[in-house]
């Protein structure tokens, strides 16, 4: 009873960060057309306000409080000013709940950490946890392994919690999960059956535990779900608004793992193919992706954390000999297809492009997703064809998770297919 109490309010105290700072319901500038979709938004913005706290030289426990407490405080003037805020459609509220708690007791019961959570990510968190700033990362052996943020949210969420057990924090990476797949439904009191068939399918296809055990992958992936969604919103509605949200999720994606720079560029490369996309904006959004990487490479100089420590080496790649590459190719080609095999969304998109080939170039969400897909198949390769380690083991252990994380890209465009061509009306319903 004890654990449904704490991750019921566990649920509520992160569902203040939908509901503040904006109360972009009122706006016509931010409205979209759900509430849950208005609260992506405020996520979206609180979580790029947490990572420039996050570098402050001050305590978690310090500033946290009055962070939380601000937002509570802006929540209900919010409310009080425009009630329309807390208006949760019923329905879709009682199944995010549901299933929030669904999953939380799993991860409250299983508790096990994955490997790389035990050796890298867990022990940073713990450095935020136990009140050290971002500065002292510098001291940790493995700082330079990946970036902080990931971790931070893990500790920043643990002490925010009634009962403050480690798996607290690590709830929000389902909260984020979750709320990620409902941003992908529209209307959803006008299709209840065929929504609530969508988000148990996905659940069914991308949901294992192992993907909340201290890993970062599930934060990558749902935000490349809200990214995408974001690229086909500004692209039917072309408003400022979107694209702006698009840069802080990009910006999210480089603070979680070294190869969110990877996703970065695939994105910001994507939306450079957009049709009738003026100088003005093509310049702004090429000038914020440069400022954002110069940020980040500055607090890393600054505090002498090692921006990434992976083995890719100049003097490697340059003595690759064809024997080597042939080697490395061919099973970078055996187990990729094998593990896109075992992960149906990353099997069927190519299938759709097939199917799409006459419209492909012509529609521009068909056109971008391609453009991102072979750009995510070539970043797949070179990962691991110059890096320098011994090629099968390095497979065997990751290939599965960069395959879950990019599937990211393709899972609201596998949904917009599906509902396109009334398969779920045919097929399901």
């Amino acid at each position: 009873m004890n654990e449904i109490l704490s991750i019921t309010l566990s649920f509520f105290t992160f569902l203040i960060f939908l509901c503040a700072p904006l109360n972009i319901y009122k706006s016509e500038t931010f409205r979209f057309r759900s509430v849950h979709q208005n609260g992506i938004a405020n996520l979206i913005i609180n979580l790029n306000f947490l990572i420039i706290i996050s570098l402050i030289p001050f305590k978690l426990i310090s500033y946290l409080p009055f962070y939380f407490t601000a937002l509570v405080l802006i929540s209900i003037f919010n409310f009080l000013k425009k009630g329309e805020i807390f208006k949760f459609e019923k329905l879709i509220f009682s199944f995010f709940f549901v299933l929030f708690l669904i999953i939380s007791l799993d991860v409250a019961v299983k508790l096990n950490l994955g490997w790389d959570a035990k050796w890298f990510w867990y022990i940073k968190s713990l450095f935020f946890f136990q009140n050290f700033n971002f500065g002292y990362l510098s001291q940790y052996e493995f700082n330079s392994f990946h970036p902080h943020f990931g971790s931070y949210l893990w500790a920043f969420f643990r002490e925010l919690s009634l009962n403050k057990f480690e798996y607290s924090g690590r709830l929000f990476y389902v909260f984020l999960y979750l709320s990620s797949l409902l941003f992908l439904i529209d209307k959803f009191k006008e299709n209840k059956i065929q929504n609530f068939i969508i988000i148990f399918l996905l659940l069914l296809i991308t949901y294992n535990y192992k993907i909340f055990s201290g890993l970062q992958e599930i934060l990558i992936f749902s935000l490349l779900i809200i990214t995408t969604k974001l690229i086909y919103e500004y692209l039917n509605y072309k408003k400022n608004f979107y694209l702006f949200l698009i840069i802080l999720c990009m910006n999210l994606i480089l603070w979680i793992k070294a190869e969110g720079i990877a996703y970065f560029m695939i994105i910001l490369v994507g939306l450079n193919f957009i049709k009738n996309f003026n100088f003005e904006k093509r310049s702004l959004l090429l000038f914020s992706s440069f400022i954002l990487i110069l940020f980040k490479t500055f607090i890393y100089n600054y505090f002498q954390i090692s921006l990434n420590d992976q083995p890719y080496f100049v003097e490697y790649i340059l003595k690759l000999d064809l024997q080597t590459i042939i080697f490395k190719l061919k099973n970078i080609i055996i187990y990729g297809t094998f593990y896109s095999l075992k992960n149906i969304i990353f099997l069927i998109v190519p299938i759709i492009f097939f199917i799409n080939y006459k419209i492909l170039f012509k529609d521009q969400f068909n056109k971008i997703i391609f453009i991102i897909f072979m750009l995510n198949i070539g970043f797949i390769v070179s990962a691991y064809m110059f890096r320098e380690m011994e090629i099968i083991y390095s497979l065997r252990t990751t290939m599965d998770r960069i395959i879950f994380t990019s599937s990211g890209l393709y899972v609201f465009y596998l949904i917009n297919f599906l509902k396109k061509k009334n398969y779920f009306r045919r097929y399901i319903l």
